[in-house]
């Protein structure tokens, strides 16, 4: 089985990060380096080599179904009503044209029947989910048994610097990520894997350095959303609760589902 995570640059033409885990029952072990792509038709491509000749789950972080109508959609509201206290509510889908443009191409070359939530995967025909890897935060770092508690806030945009972005977000992000997959859900070792823990964030980094940091985590997150559904099913659930999938769903944790608690 093979765990696809894809933190996808919501404009085309920025990049996206790319992960692959695979195995049959956690640690699972990181296939490939973990990288970037800079365009959406190559991020199909990857796509399509790695479920080409397996089972496989792929986790998107981006809008994928229920776009068009330009309104919220109740995924997204749903999502913000489980999570807002952590501060891990979503942002209403963009508008970039090239967001319904990579969903409609994921449609035509793996089918609608891929989206649907009790869909199992086979060869050329995986598992499509949406998900966020914010709510994942709250499931794996037990912040539902911390009153008070909050996700990490690591984006570029919440910082007045970049050695601020370093030190108080993007750093403890990925030393904590790191404290919490490595052993428990990814196996640490092989040359992949340091690739990955190797790049520490710095302030003497790029901007864009330190951003593709951010994207190979974030895209690490998406493959283990849908690694957990698939081998510990009572931690995962759609949102919401009741709703017509072709309209959008999230997968992600369920409340107090089992984590690193």
């Amino acid at each position: 089985m093979r765990f696809l995570g894809i933190d996808l640059a919501w404009k085309d033409g920025n990049p996206s990060g790319l992960a692959l885990l695979g195995g049959q029952k956690f640690p699972l072990h990181l296939r490939e380096t973990v990288h970037t792509l800079d365009r959406h038709p190559e991020v199909h491509g990857w796509i399509a080599r790695q479920v080409r000749n397996h089972r496989a789950a792929v986790g998107v972080d981006a809008p994928l179904l229920g776009l068009g109508t330009g309104a919220r959609r109740e995924c997204d509201d749903a999502i913000s009503r489980a999570f807002g206290r952590f501060h891990a509510s979503t942002h209403s889908p963009s508008r970039f044209p090239g967001l319904e443009h990579f969903a409609a191409r994921l449609v035509r070359d793996h089918g609608m029947r891929c989206f649907a939530p009790d869909w199992r995967p086979a060869p050329a025909l995986p598992a499509i989910r949406e998900v966020y890897p914010n709510a994942l935060q709250v499931m794996l770092f037990g912040l539902d048994t911390k009153p008070r508690s909050t996700i990490v806030k690591y984006k570029r945009r919440r910082f007045s610097t970049k050695a601020d972005w370093v030190h108080r977000g993007l750093g403890p992000f990925v030393r904590k990520l790191m404290n919490v997959v490595a052993g428990r859900y990814v196996v640490p070792a092989g040359r992949e894997w340091q690739a990955l823990v190797s790049a520490t964030p710095s302030p003497s980094m790029t901007g864009s350095e330190l951003k593709s940091i951010e994207d190979q985590w974030d895209a690490l997150l998406c493959a283990l959303a849908v690694a957990l559904e698939f081998f510990q099913k009572d931690s995962m659930r759609p949102y919401p609760d009741s709703y017509n999938w072709r309209q959008g769903y999230i997968l992600a944790p369920v409340p107090g589902g089992s984590g690193n608690q």
